[in-house]
């Protein structure tokens, strides 16, 4: 059975990824800025770069590490990203599906899977695809589906903790702002165990879920311990992410940001208060998810403590609410049981297979209608500037995306970049100047052969490009909501 369950998830993650992503063979190239960036510094640690101290970005090294193996697969596409989001997908939908069977019998997974597949996945918070938010789903699915066990049973192995540690450790080391679930997980464990007087039992829980963490920690402390790239580790994903990101406000402040920033991001994504926060704000009232009311309610402070983590910061990009949406399956169960118990004549259960299979179709068809990235499925390379300028690109020299985000164009000329900082990233100048200034000496210092700008440069930058490269193709393309136009120089 569990294998015909892992065949059903496999069959329903690639059938929905290769429409849903653009990492899909289906699409000419993922232009998406962030996941350029991780593929970049990924590739280029699997040629020897090390992340931080000699290329500079933010996110976590997991998630470099992640993007490496891809580039293995190939070095110059998505396909290898599209690979790992499929292996990705397969174990959140498998262990979305036993969350399922807590609640409904086995057979309402193969129904609820793609539901909950074409709510994610065609999304626009799921963006392009590939996204950090996006790759962390089974570490959180497997969570939540400990946690749930933990509250109706009451039991939590030290095997199980471990586990936990385990997988909290994964996110921390690709995005530690994802972790308020696991946050509020240790406060239900810690309240429950000094209520019942468990002490000792607490703290050798507490040993077993940090001995988790430490198994994937130690492998990046002798990492960067022998490149010599520890101190670089500490001074950009954790320093530089705290301090860098956000004007200097005080507590109250922020937390008035953040508060702000939820309200704007409920009332544009209603799907949210209506899947995630009303049924779990009525199981409190009517015990649906567990017979203890304070066991819902505990549910309700996990889910509201991820909210709360992922927007500390007071901003929001379209991806950041993206960890969010696995949790719309609690509504999903809470409309399958009305269902069910309306369904008297057990149309449901008698046609289950029938019905998936409808189930599925129909969910595919709203997916490719509702996703933003299918328009560009009929889009050929001759429509990307990534392949046009790729094409005047000599193979030997070098490149900088100077600017912008990576566009993607160390991709397509398959290059490893040859300066710290490889594009300009999405911090504001008064906050982190040395990005802008540094990239400005290498084009004055013509350090670089070819420049790639885009119309979002400045009178400064145009002036510095123009003194020292001569601009030999321009191609404009739509990228998201606008239309960008890019540029190629070449050295003088």
């Amino acid at each position: 059975m569990k294998k015909r369950k892992l065949c059903y998830c496999l069959g329903i993650a690639i059938l929905f990824l290769v429409i849903c992503t653009k990492s899909s063979p289906l699409y000419k190239i993922n232009d998406w800025y962030d996941a350029n960036a991780f593929f970049t510094v990924g590739k280029s640690m699997m040629h020897g770069k090390i992340p931080y101290l000699e290329l500079f970005e933010q996110k976590g090294p997991l998630l470099y590490l992640i993007y490496g193996i891809a580039s293995l697969i190939s070095n110059h596409s998505f396909i290898g990203v599209f690979f790992i989001e499929i292996i990705f997908m397969t174990i959140f939908f498998y262990y979305i599906s036993k969350i399922i069977e807590i609640y409904l019998p086995e057979k309402m997974s193969y129904l609820l899977i793609p539901i909950l597949a074409m709510l994610i996945l065609s999304s626009r918070s799921f963006t392009h695809g590939g996204s950090c938010e996006e790759l962390i789903f089974p570490f959180l699915a497997i969570t939540i589906y400990y946690f749930l066990n933990y509250l109706k049973t009451g039991i939590l192995t030290n095997k199980q903790i471990f586990f936990i540690g385990i997988l909290a450790g994964f996110i921390f080391w690709m995005k530690y702002t994802l972790l308020g679930f696991h946050f509020g997980f240790w406060i239900v464990i810690l309240i429950n165990k000094i209520r019942q007087k468990e002490e000792k039992d607490l703290l050798k829980k507490i040993g077993y879920f940090l001995l988790g963490i430490l198994v994937t920690t130690v492998p990046w402390i002798i990492y960067f311990g022998m490149k010599k790239g520890l101190k670089a580790l500490i001074d950009t994903y954790f320093l530089f992410n705290i301090t860098s990101y956000s004007e200097k406000t005080t507590l109250v402040e922020k937390m008035v940001n953040c508060m702000k920033t939820i309200k704007g991001v409920l009332l544009k994504y209603y799907q949210y208060i209506i899947l995630i926060l009303v049924p779990i704000i009525i199981s409190i009232k009517n015990k649906f998810y567990f017979k203890e009311r304070k066991n819902n309610i505990y549910l309700f402070l996990c889910t509201i403590l991820l909210l709360l983590f992922i927007f500390i910061g007071g901003t929001n990009y379209r991806y950041y609410s993206l960890p969010m949406q696995p949790f719309m399956i609690f509504g999903l169960i809470y409309l399958s049981q009305i269902i069910i118990k309306i369904d008297k004549k057990k149309l449901i259960e008698n046609h289950t297979k029938y019905l998936f299979i409808i189930v599925i179709i129909i969910c595919l068809f709203i997916s490719y209608n509702r996703s933003p990235n299918t328009k560009y499925i009929k889009y050929q390379k001759e429509d990307y500037a990534q392949f046009v300028f790729n094409e005047e690109i000599e193979k030997e020299k070098t490149i900088l995306n100077y600017g912008f985000l990576d566009g993607g164009f160390y991709l397509t000329a398959n290059k490893i970049p040859t300066v710290y900082y490889f594009m300009k990233n999405n911090i504001n100048y008064d906050l982190y100047p040395e990005n802008v200034d540094e990239q400005r000496k290498y084009v004055e210092n013509k350090l670089i052969d070819y420049v790639i700008a885009s119309n979002k440069m400045n009178d400064r930058d145009k002036e510095i490009l123009e003194q020292n490269y001569q601009l030999i193709l321009t191609h404009k393309q739509r990228y998201e909501e606008k239309y960008r136009t890019y540029y190629l120089y070449k050295k003088k």
